[in-house]
């Protein structure tokens, strides 16, 4: 299984808040869970946040400085614990929110890409 998350942001009841439903292949098996980000933007979501998330059961995981940077029609997202970015994720907005998918640095290796015009 690869080593990729899936998250969806929507929009929190106050402003600059966003909620969070999140899974992830961890150990080889399907993990799901839920978050909380707190001091963003009134409006959109580009901005950065501090971000709680939990597990099923509702148990706190992790904790990160959450960046969400608009890029043209997508996403750059930046995952970052004593400003180290530890993950980075591409993400669209979709009718119910921010949708995005993510993958830990370290497990990412260096790419080049073409682009083809």
């Amino acid at each position: 299984m690869v080593n990729v998350g899936c998250v969806l942001y929507v929009k929190g009841e106050k402003p600059g808040t966003l909620d969070a439903k999140w899974c992830h292949p961890w150990f080889g098996e399907g993990v799901f869970g839920s978050g909380k980000a707190t001091g963003g933007p009134a409006e959109g979501y580009e901005g950065r946040y501090q971000i709680q998330y939990f597990d099923a059961s509702g148990n706190a995981i992790a904790g990160f400085e959450l960046d969400i940077q608009k890029d043209g029609d997508y996403y750059q997202l930046a995952w970052i614990d004593n400003g180290e970015i530890l993950d980075r994720g591409i993400g669209m907005e979709v009718s119910d929110g921010l949708a995005a998918g993510w993958r830990r640095v370290s497990d990412t290796p260096p790419q080049e890409f073409e682009t083809r015009e």
